[in-house]
């Protein structure tokens, strides 16, 4: 026998990179004082674009990363709703974030 093993590896991403991430969330938050809602969307766009370029199938092994991505764009659609003076969600249907600009929607990536 050739004694050969093989091993899987699982990437994931790295915790200052997740930080990083959620700093970026936290600056889009805080400069969006009177910007548009379509442009805090595609600031989010952009951020998560970015993310999942650059880690790819390493985030689907990371449940915190999953976490956060949730977390960070629960927040930009609560700033959304509040920029609406409004939170309820019988007025924010998901179609009003995720809907394509073309349609009406904001165009948000999920």
């Amino acid at each position: 026998a050739s004694k050969e093993v093989t091993a899987q590896a699982f990437l994931r991403v790295d915790d200052p990179s997740m930080r990083s991430f959620e700093n970026r969330i936290r600056q889009i938050l805080m400069s969006s004082g009177s910007t548009t809602f379509t442009k805090i969307a595609n600031k989010w766009n952009t951020a998560l674009i970015g993310l999942a370029t650059y880690f790819r199938e390493a985030m689907i092994n990371t449940q915190e990363i999953l976490d956060l991505l949730v977390k960070c764009e629960n927040k930009i659609q609560t700033r959304i709703k509040i920029g609406l003076n409004s939170k309820m969600p019988s007025r924010f249907p998901p179609v009003v974030f995720y809907c394509p600009k073309e349609l009406g929607g904001l165009g948000m990536l999920s």
